[in-house]
């Protein structure tokens, strides 16, 4: 090529890199592996002593662990098949009076529909987890996904706008009710509050393996199909994942008992202002997956951008997302890692945080990339980007099995849902905001709101730490709220 030869780093050049990567991050979870492995062998070693967990604990903890997994990892199957091709499926749908394309505008808007309808209405379908079931809000989920996904096959701008609506809620419904299931599970069975984390560190662990395998898939069938066959695959997934927690899930709901009644919105927001902790880990989360949707939006035309004009066609967006997803496998793998040795949770989190906010920083600032590039002998910025991207997405694998066991250490049971649906509140309007201020930010200030984002939610983590609380000393902080059990 004659590019190549003139020295243009072409997306060839890139692919070869990132296998690279792609086999040092596989290197790494490895080695965390083997290291939790060794840890694991020591803990089957105290329990032959009576000094751990007896037998018929382990055994009930498998159990619920291969209750929980199957359904979750479908749910989150689905999600993945429709992500990577959300851009594409509307970008190649026409305007049915005027013929023309969708633009860039109108599926930024669609976007948006969707964080909107989870702001709006998604907060009252989190209360409704907790008073008409967990394991029917998870049905339903795979109901509302269904309808999102199979909308892409229409052409009327209304009806894909209802779509990305309903799929907003369905997110929502996604992000609240499976954990609330599994936490209020959890504590039925009075099972050890540290092996809480053992399942989200293996749930999270799988879902970077299922996202690889999802990404595949999709792939094979767009390339089949056209953009909406992605989409339509995954309804079966759906499907298969509902039909298994209709079938394996006990049903659970908050309040006293198990009763219905509990969880609303006016309840959970009053336990928010009465609990400061409780406000500072929802701030930890809001702030922290705000900054991860933005970097969503950005991630792709950055790296573009990055790329000489000549290699901006077929860049290797496929590696690239195996690249973060091997990244998020390590970061999982490094949280089972800190979880088995005993580390406090807000410990390990804060550092973590300040790395997300440092990795967003340094693929945002010319001279602080110019100076890392020459530090790792990085020649090339769209190497540099994918690198720095790789880290912030180590954190994100590090971060949601650590946030879901602080969430079932620190939230009461009976309105879990409630809260988690309350905290996407600011979180969506976060996202709303950046996005409509996109083209005057452009991708630089978008990853620098990110970076910023993450410092606020190191904050936030630093004064939840410093409360000191409950979840460090293995106490319950959800039973101070007098009346509201923490599990069904």
């Amino acid at each position: 090529c004659p590019l190549r030869q003139q020295g243009v780093y072409m997306a060839a050049d890139l692919a070869a890199d990132l296998d690279k990567l792609l086999a040092a991050l596989g290197g790494a979870w490895l080695v965390l592996t083997l290291l939790r492995r060794a840890t694991a062998s020591r803990e089957a070693a105290a329990v032959a002593d009576g000094s751990a967990a007896p037998s018929d604990t382990a055994e009930a903890l498998r159990r619920l662990q291969w209750q929980y997994l199957p359904a979750w990892l479908l749910f989150k199957a689905a999600d993945w098949m429709q992500g990577p091709y959300f851009h594409e499926v509307y970008a190649s749908k026409r305007h049915v009076a005027t013929g023309e394309p969708f633009s860039d505008t109108d599926v930024s808007r669609l976007f948006l529909a969707g964080f909107v309808a989870a702001t709006l209405v998604g907060t009252a379908a989190g209360s409704l987890v907790d008073s008409r079931g967990r394991r029917a809000g998870c049905v339903l989920y795979a109901a509302a996904a269904g309808a999102a996904a199979a909308s892409v096959v229409c052409e009327r701008p209304e009806l894909l706008l209802a779509g990305r609506v309903v799929g907003g809620i369905g997110t929502s419904l996604l992000a609240a009710a499976p954990e609330a299931w599994l936490c209020a599970e959890h504590a039925r069975l009075s099972l050890p509050a540290a092996s809480l984390g053992g399942i989200f560190g293996w749930a999270y662990f799988g879902d970077s393996l299922v996202a690889i395998a999802s990404g595949q898939v999709a792939s094979r069938a767009a390339s089949a199909g056209g953009p909406q066959a992605p989409f339509l695959a995954s309804l079966p997934l759906l499907a298969a994942g509902a039909a298994i927690a209709s079938a394996t899930w006990r049903e659970n709901r908050g309040g006293k008992g198990g009763g219905g009644g509990g969880g609303g919105l006016r309840e959970g927001a009053s336990i928010l202002l009465r609990r400061p902790d409780l406000l500072s880990l929802m701030a930890v989360q809001a702030l922290f997956e705000a900054s991860m949707y933005i970097f969503v939006l950005v991630f792709a035309p950055a790296i573009v951008a990055a790329a000489p004009a000549a290699a901006r066609e077929g860049l290797p967006f496929g590696k690239v997302f195996s690249c973060f997803m091997a990244a998020c496998a390590v970061g999982s793998a490094t949280f089972s890692l800190c979880s088995a040795k005993g580390l406090r949770a807000e410990a390990f989190l804060l550092p973590v945080l300040l790395g997300a906010a440092g990795a967003l920083y340094l693929a945002s600032s010319p001279p602080a990339a110019t100076m890392l590039q020459r530090a790792l002998s990085m020649s090339h910025k769209p190497l540099y980007l994918v690198f720095c991207f790789a880290a912030f997405e180590a954190a994100v694998g590090v971060y949601f099995p650590a946030v879901g066991g602080l969430r079932a250490a620190y939230l009461p049971g009976a309105q879990r849902g409630a809260i988690m649906a309350l905290t996407r509140v600011p979180l969506n309007l976060l996202v709303i905001a950046v996005a409509l201020a996109r083209d005057r930010l452009g991708d630089t200030g978008a990853l620098r709101c990110a970076a910023a984002a993450q410092l606020l939610a190191a904050a936030a983590l630093a004064s939840l730490w410093a409360r000191g609380g409950a979840a460090g000393k293995g106490e319950a902080p959800a039973a101070k709220d007098k009346g509201l059990a923490a599990s069904p």
